[in-house]
Formats: structure tokens, sequence, C-alpha cells
């Protein structure tokens, strides 16, 4: 007898049978996509985790994708236009949580370059100055240089390049800093 920290396996009506696998995965999987987009590691994820077979997990989905209804770039594109306008962040956070998502690399260049192409890629220099602005007062009371030094780190943890940060920070307080250009 199990004890009641032990999980028994749950029978359900969307376990596979006999020859219906692939047909009663490929409901399960219309019914997650239903509720919100997925990415194809999630719906992978989530398959196997109902008891389904990796071979006939991938056989769905890859047939799902060649329909259009598992298209990890559109997910992407449309992760990143929310993503932008809710929290400032660099690209380099962006990519690193569209890859904890499971989102291929190939698939984040090509949602980036449909972004580009619709108009709506945001400007990171404008993103981060933006965050500069915010963080300001909290900072007002500082040395320059420490505010300078704190501004930066700031950015840094929200994924800009130091490239992008210096030049955040310059659009600011270029005489404060002492840098030039």
């Amino acid at each position: 007898m199990p004890s009641l920290h032990q999980r028994l396996p749950r029978k359900s009506a969307e376990e596979p049978t006999r020859g219906d696998a692939p047909a009663a995965c490929r409901e399960a999987a219309l019914r997650l996509l239903a509720r919100t987009r997925r990415t194809r590691a999630e719906l992978e994820r989530r398959l196997k985790d109902k008891g389904f077979a990796a071979p006939v997990v991938s056989e769905v989905l890859d047939r799902l994708a060649e329909v259009g209804l598992v298209d990890d770039a559109e997910f992407a594109c449309a992760w990143l236009a929310g993503r932008w306008g809710r929290r400032p962040s660099g690209w380099r956070r962006l990519l690193q949580e569209l890859r904890a998502l499971g989102i291929g690399d190939e698939h984040i260049e090509r949602a980036r370059a449909m972004l580009l192409e619709r108009g709506g890629a945001p400007d990171e220099l404008a993103s981060a100055a933006k965050l500069v602005e915010h963080a300001r007062r909290r900072y007002a009371r500082l040395d320059p240089r420490l505010r300078r030094q704190r501004l930066y780190a700031l950015l840094a943890r929200h994924g800009y390049d130091s490239d992008v940060i210096r030049r955040a920070l310059d659009l600011r307080e270029p005489l404060e800093s002492g840098a030039r250009g």
C-alpha cells in the first residue's frame, strides 16, 4: 500500500489506448493550444507528462508545425512584443528568457527579424535611458561616480550590454561622469 506522500499515476480519458495514441496525443495538444500559445518544448514536455511516447509526440508536433499551429518564431515574436513594453530589459536578458522557454537561437533570430520588419522592434537605448531616469531618484544623493557605478550595475542586471549602458548614462550625465562623447 502506498504511503500518503507517494503519488499514484492518474488514469484519465486523455491517456492513449491501443491504436489511437497519435489521435489522442493530437487532441491533447490541441486542448493545450486552445488555452494559450505555447512553445514546442513546452508542448513536448506536457504531452510526455501525460504519458504519450516520445515518437508519437514528435510526430504530432511536426504535423502541427506544418499547419502553423506550433511556431516558435511566431511565439517568440509575440512574447518579445509584449515583454518589451512591460519591463525594460536588454537584448541579452530577453535572449536568456526565450532560451529558458525552450526556443532555439534560429527561432529567436527569426522573431527579431519579424519584429524589425513589422516596425515593432524597440529602441534598446531608449529603454535603458528610461530605466536610468526611474532609478536616478534613488541615487540622487550619491557621489556622481558612485551613482554612475550603481546605474551601470542596474542596467547590466537588466541585460543591457556595455555599449548601450555607456550611451544611456552619457545621455543623462555626460559632464558629471567625466565621459566624453
